[in-house]
Parts: C-alpha cells; structure tokens; sequence
C-alpha cells in the first residue's frame, strides 16, 4: 500500500509539474530535441558514478579490517540496484550485506554501509549549504546548515553512548554484535585518513552527478550555467532524498526549478530566458540515467543474488 500510493504520487507530481511548465507539448518537444552524444556522455559520467560508489564501499570494507574484490562489490551494488527505485532514500543499500555476509560479519556490514551514508550525507549537507549561500539563498542555506549540525550531533551522541544498546535484550546474547555494528566509525576514528579518503570519493561522486545533469541541461538547450548546476543541484539532490517520491522524482525536479527561479531572482531576474520545459526534461532524464537505466542493468545480477541467497537459506 506504501509503494502504491508513493507511485501515484510521484506521478501526480510529474504531471503537475508538465502542466505547470508549458504542458506536454512543450515537454515532448524539449525531449525530441536532446542531442544524443550529450545524452551519452551524462549516461558515462553516471557510469562513473556507480564505479566510484563500489570503489567507497570497498574503501570502508577495508577501514574495518575486511577484504571485498571490487568486482564482486560491483555485481552487488548492480544487484541491489533495481530496489533504489521502489525504497525510499536509497535502502536498497542495506541489503548489500546480505550478499556478502561470507566475507563480512552481517552485523558489521550494515553498520559500515550506515557509517558510509552517514559520511556521505553529511557531505552533501555541507555542500548544498555552501552552494545556497553563494547564491544568497539564506533561508536554504541557513535549514540545511541546521540539519548538518542536527546530523552531527546525532552521530557523536550515538557514538558517545552507545552503551545503551548493549542493554537490549537481542544484544546481550551477542556480545559483541554492538561492537560490529560500529566499526567502521570506530576504524574511521582510528585512522581519520581513511575517513578522508572515503570522502573524497563522496565528494568526486558528488561532481559527477552535477556532471550529469549538467551534459542533460546541454542536451536539450537549457540555458542554464555550469555556476548553477554546481552550486544549486547539491541542494535539490537533498530535497530528493526526503522519502516523499520514489527514487526522489518529482520533489527533486521541483525543488531545482524552485531554487533557480529563486536565485534568479536574487540576481535582478538575471536568466529569466531559461525554459522550464527544457530543464524539466533534463532533471526527469537524471532519473531515467542515473537510477533507472541501471535499475534495468542490475535486474540479471539481482535475480542471480536472490536465487543465491535463497540456495543458501534452504542449505541451512
């Protein structure tokens, strides 16, 4: 029932969107219009995407002590691919290790997929709030600062005290289960340059996702500057992760309008030319890149994985 109605409203946004931004003629026509070696080129630097976050995950496997070839995280992060566009937020990622739970202790697998999103979002607060107040956006820059210090918080209480959850009743028959499940924020406190290292490859991935909206907004001759992709489309990346829409569609077209027209404004209608048909084309076509392309990739590795994990579960 929560996927239905997530469904029907990401749709009903989507529609409400075309129709507010010059109708379905406007938006086809923007779309006809891409030019194919530009659309090809957002499709590479979303490839480089996917390789980069296999890379990161093998970065804070190893941060705890552990080994995963990159080539069997890739066929995982292919498998759990299709999920990220019916979970909200991208837990699809949470079941990642369940694939390599031979390798990797389960309980610390999740953590360290936690740890690493944790890092990963943090960057992106930090990100879009620098890029909202370069554009003089002060009310977004100033919410996704406090969500930045909320996040920080949050993880050093966490980290302070977690104590507690040696209390819980499943947790007092596993010992050490606690201790798993917060190693790789205890081997990022250990060796801070692995922390490092892991976000620098958050931040790479950060630029080529503006890379590939960048190349679509050239596809299809929205004039909007390579300055505002950069430092407006982090921001709209935030408002999709809110676990409203699937896959973030919808919301995050939307808030990447609202934040142009905004700092458009801001700049004495500087860029009013901009067609919001065309760069409505261009955010839904991240969509169809970056998450549905390789939802559609990933359908051979998933079902291999899930027909491996259910061998597994009948042998035991």
């Amino acid at each position: 029932m929560r996927f239905a109605l997530t469904a029907v409203g990401t749709a009903l946004l989507l529609v409400l969107l075309v129709v507010r931004f010059g109708g379905a003629g406007d938006f086809v026509a923007a779309a006809r219009a891409a030019r194919p070696a530009w659309v090809v080129a957002s499709f590479a630097a979303s490839t480089v995407c996917v390789l980069l976050s296999t890379v990161r995950w093998t970065q804070v496997v190893a941060a705890m002590g552990y080994t995963l070839p990159f080539g069997r995280a890739l066929e995982v992060v292919l498998a759990t691919w299709p999920l990220a566009v019916v979970t909200p937020s991208r837990a699809n990622d949470l079941l990642r290790p369940l694939a390599v739970r031979d390798r990797v202790p389960l309980a610390a697998g999740a953590g360290g997929v936690i740890a690493e999103k944790a890092v990963d979002l943090g960057l992106l607060l930090a990100v879009a709030a620098v890029g909202a107040a370069i554009n003089a956006l002060w009310t977004w820059a100033g919410l996704i600062a406090v969500v930045l210090m909320a996040e920080v918080v949050v993880v050093t209480l966490v980290m302070a005290r977690r104590s507690w959850l040696q209390r819980l009743p499943l947790v007092r028959r596993r010992p050490g289960l606690v201790d798993e499940l917060f190693a790789a924020m205890s081997a990022f406190g250990r060796a801070p340059s692995r922390l490092a290292a892991i976000a620098t490859v958050s931040l790479l991935i950060r630029f080529f996702t503006v890379v590939i909206t960048h190349t679509l907004l050239v596809a299809v001759g929205a004039d909007v500057s390579l300055f505002q992709t950069l430092t407006l489309w982090p921001a709209a990346m935030l408002v999709g992760v809110a676990p409203l829409t699937l896959g973030g569609m919808g919301t995050r077209d939307a808030a990447f309008l609202a934040l142009l027209a905004a700092a458009q404004g801001g700049q004495g209608g500087q860029g009013a030319h901009v067609q919001p048909a065309s760069v409505l084309v261009a955010t839904v076509g991240y969509s169809a890149i970056a998450t549905w392309s390789f939802a559609l990739i990933g359908i051979p590795w998933m079902i291999r994985e899930t027909l491996t994990v259910s061998s597994s579960k009948r042998e035991t």
